[in-house]
């Protein structure tokens, strides 16, 4: 991103407040000398340089603003270009209290974020004077932060159940440590967290910030209503967009931008071809069938200790369980059926698939499947 709004000039030139400058907006080299009139570098230099610094200098302050490993790909560019703008440690310096306040609040309650492109514009001046190139950049990185935009979610209690402070049964949990949803009461999240091989999962709420466990077969998300694009069509930004008819991408990617730049390549067209199968299984069975757990790539499957080599990094499984139906059901239905890796996680209330070895759905029983496990 940082290259997209300098740009990289191999010789040096001054900057509009008369700094010597070079590459893609460097003032001084690594070694702390400062670029002069006269200086040049070859395009694989001023990457280097820029790799450098960014790694070295510029992360290590970044990674100290609340939310920062929260971010996907698109935020954490955002506030790597202003940064290299603006200054390295600009957070919670004077002259930077309002996106400070806004990086500070939205690490709690991340429906603060959406401010962000009307506090960043406000740093377009250079000493008083507005400065239409800066102008510009900061519209480009407001823009670009608000395509990691997660928006507000709402989720509805299909039956009585309980908002949780910690992933277990209610009964181990104080009157202080859970709270009764009825059946049709409806929650505004801001924030889905999976938590893996496990029904629960964490959810920050919508105003007060909270962070509750809750067990998602008892909740149903409300549905945005969007139609299924074409394949090339796709938004993977879109929670609400279907990447086939039973299934959308925030169920592929548990309603989690973090995992949306890593939809690309092998992993797309395995996502897509993973969808396709399930699009086949849902139809069959002909009743609700829910995900709980979709993509994980890397490094986001270790961060949540999901395993090591698993398929779920690859965009080649899911977990699933049928909403309406019993999952003895569904497990003795769908073994016989789906011919990739299989995991009996009735324990847990999912069972688990993946396309290993081409593994695909087949209407007719008979098909054992590849490899099946119980976990």
């Amino acid at each position: 991103m940082i290259e997209k709004y300098e740009g990289i000039v191999l010789d040096a030139y001054l900057d509009p407040v008369g700094v010597p400058t070079i590459c893609a907006g460097l003032t001084r080299y690594f070694d702390g000398s400062p670029v002069r009139i006269g200086d040049e570098c070859s395009e694989t230099v001023c990457r280097g340089l820029l790799e450098l610094q960014i790694k070295d200098t510029l992360l290590p302050g970044l990674e100290s603003i609340p939310g920062w490993n929260y971010f996907g790909d698109i935020r954490q560019a955002v506030l790597i270009s202003f940064a290299w703008n603006c200054g390295f440690n600009f957070y919670g310096r004077p002259g930077f209290e309002a996106i400070s306040k806004v990086l500070r609040k939205g690490a709690k309650r991340p429906e603060i974020y959406r401010s962000m492109p009307e506090v960043i514009s406000l740093y377009s001046k250079v000493d008083g004077r507005y400065m239409h190139g800066l102008g510009v950049r900061r519209q480009l990185e407001g823009e670009s932060w608000e395509r990691e935009d997660d928006g507000i979610m709402t989720f509805v209690a299909r039956e009585d159940t309980y908002l949780k402070r910690a992933a277990i049964d209610p009964a181990f949990l104080s009157e202080e440590g859970r709270v009764l949803a009825q059946a049709g009461t409806s929650i505004s999240v801001t924030r889905v967290e999976e938590i893996p091989a496990d029904c629960h999962s964490l959810v920050t709420l919508e105003k007060t910030g909270e962070a509750w466990a809750v067990h998602m077969p008892h909740w149903c998300r409300e549905a945005a209503g969007s139609s299924k694009p074409e394949d090339s069509d796709i938004d993977w930004h879109d929670f609400s967009s279907q990447v086939a008819d039973f299934i959308t991408v925030g169920e592929v990617l548990q309603y989690d931008t973090r995992r949306v730049l890593a939809v690309k390549g092998a992993e797309e067209r395995a996502l897509m071809e993973l969808c396709s199968e399930f699009n086949e299984l849902r139809q069959a069975w002909g009743t609700p069938i829910c995900i709980l757990s979709g993509f994980r790539p890397e490094p986001y499957n270790t961060e949540v200790r999901g395993m090591q080599g698993s398929y779920h990094a690859k965009g080649m499984a899911l977990d699933l369980y049928p909403l309406d139906d019993e999952i003895d059901d569904f497990h003795d239905w769908l073994i016989q059926r789906w011919s990739g890796g299989f995991g009996d996680g009735r324990e847990r209330g999912q069972i688990h698939i993946d396309t290993r070895n081409n593994g695909r759905f087949f209407s007719r029983a008979g098909v054992r499947p590849t490899s099946a496990w119980k976990y």
